[in-house]
Order: C-alpha cells, then structure tokens, then sequence
C-alpha cells in the first residue's frame, strides 16, 4: 500500500468515526430534548387534572361533584401516567417522581373532605338537579392517584431521626419540638 492509499484510508476512518460522532451526539441531544419536553407535559397535565377537579379554586374540599370535572381530571391523570412511562432520561424520571408527589399531596387534600364522600356526592339519583352523577371510572382514576403508592419507598424511613437530634440543629430554640420528642418513647433522653 502506498503512502497516498495509506492517508487516504486513515484519513476515511477518522471522517467515518467523526460521522458517528457527530451523529451520535445528535441523537443524545434529541434524546434529551425530546424527554424534556414529555416530562414538561406530564407536568402540565398532573396541573391540569387538579385544575380541572377543583374548577381552577386554590383551596377546594371536597370538589364540587361535577361530572365533567371529574371526567377531565382522570383524563389528564391517564394522559400523565402514559407520558410519564415514556421518560427515557433517569433525572427526568426523578423530576416527575416529585412533581407527581406535590400534585397527589394536592389532589389528597382536596378529596379529603370532613367526613367520607356520600353517596348523595356521586349519585345523580340523590341530586336530581345533576344530568348525571360522576362517571365511576373517573372517580377510581382519581381516588388512586390520591394514594401513596403501593410498594414506593418512603424517602422519610431513610431518615436517621436519632442523628438529627444528637447534632441539635432541629432542636435548637425548638423548645415545642424538643418536649415533643421526649414525651415519644423511642426519642427520650
């Protein structure tokens, strides 16, 4: 092989591993905007679905038994729970992980009403003046998402409680918290 024939197919190799490179950061780039912008719907729908249960109010409890309302909101929640499994970045997975955790603490509040939900509140039969009463499905979407997930670990039984209170922070000037703590039996001392 001759000198020329030599450079010209190392010179080919370096052009093809620069394609790939190339190519390969392209795709990882959209691979990344791609993810942030799902993760960005999920959000927005997870928004959208307690907006649409609470009719837009900051501070509803119970929502107002409106079946339309309520079809909106477990329409959002399905559409989130799809967007959600189709993440493929790790970090987008633990920001929607915590968006949805604010988001169920909301939609928990507002569901959890004085005393439980009657019937009169789902049915149309007790409240003639409703065309109908709420669409049992989207009262299970609802009523699910508002749970702590089965199986999900609790960042908070990671917690070492006894090292927080041997360094003091938490306690210091907390004179409510520290009797708190010490009329607990796994806290005394």
């Amino acid at each position: 092989m001759s000198p020329a024939d030599w450079a010209s197919t190392v010179s080919a190799v370096f052009a093809g591993i620069s394609a790939f490179v190339a190519a390969a950061a392209i795709c990882v780039s959209w691979r990344m905007q791609n993810s942030q912008e799902i993760l960005n719907q999920a959000v927005l729908s997870l928004e959208r679905a307690y907006r649409s249960l609470t009719q837009d109010e900051q501070q509803v409890q119970p929502p107002a038994p409106d079946r339309l309302n309520w079809l909106t909101a477990a329409r959002h929640i399905e559409r989130y729970k799809k967007l959600k499994a189709k993440l493929t970045i790790e970090t987008h997975r633990t920001v929607c992980e915590e968006h949805e955790e604010y988001w169920r603490h909301k939609i928990y509040v507002c569901l959890d009403a004085p005393q439980q939900l009657a019937l009169s509140y789902y049915s149309e039969k007790l409240q003639p003046e409703r065309r109908a009463g709420i669409e049992p499905r989207s009262a299970l979407v609802v009523h699910e998402f508002a749970k702590w997930p089965e199986g999900r670990e609790d960042p908070i039984d990671e917690v070492d409680a006894a090292a927080i209170v041997l360094r003091g922070d938490a306690l210091e000037g907390n004179y409510g918290l520290r009797q708190y703590l010490e009329s607990l039996p796994g806290y005394r001392g």
